[in-house]
């Protein structure tokens, strides 16, 4: 059993050997020639069009801080919301990120005064897998621009990984008011 205790202390030494080989190679160089970050929408061959080009929304994101399995037991999950800013040029300004309880209550604003989104960036709000808000929790999220925009990706995902179970799930916004 000793010789066997060894030669599988030797394959796995050898396999994180070149594991480590395998993930410390260098980064891909960027393509064209051009820098990180240098990207330039007009590149695309797919034309930018007026249509479909918001101003503004508020929109209602469900939430599940906890989702019932067994008759009175409940699943407890963490969540966080997800704001994507789609848009290739222009910035997104983050206005109101407002957190609900199961009753419609307010439980906790995220945002004291605007969180300006650059294009293509995100931001994200955490809700700990110790929140007691429910299973009809929910978000508003309200969102501006100075100039009409490709609308965001608004989502919430949902997530659990204690022991040998694990569920995690997502659900994107509905948007509620809109301005063009």
């Amino acid at each position: 059993m000793n010789n066997m205790g060894r030669l599988i202390r030797t394959i796995a030494i050898i396999a994180l050997f070149f594991s480590v080989i395998a993930c410390s190679g260098k980064e891909a160089p960027p393509l064209n020639g051009q820098a990180a970050g240098d990207f330039r929408p007009e590149t695309l061959k797919v034309a930018d069009t007026a249509e479909n080009k918001l101003r503004g929304q508020v929109l209602y994101v469900p939430i599940y801080s906890n989702i019932p399995y067994i008759e009175s037991k409940k699943f407890d999950l963490s969540a966080f919301l997800a704001i994507h800013n789609t848009d290739l040029k222009n910035p997104i300004k983050v206005t109101k990120v407002l957190y609900f309880n199961n009753d419609g209550k307010l439980v906790k604003e995220f945002l004291v005064g605007e969180h300006p989104l650059p294009p293509l960036g995100a931001v994200n709000y955490f809700i700990p897998q110790s929140d007691t808000s429910g299973t009809g929790a929910n978000f508003l999220v309200e969102w501006l621009s100075d100039v009409p925009v490709s609308e965001p990706l608004i989502e919430s995902i949902m997530l659990n990984l204690e022991g040998n179970r694990g569920i995690s799930f997502l659900s994107r916004g509905k948007v509620i008011r809109e301005m063009r």
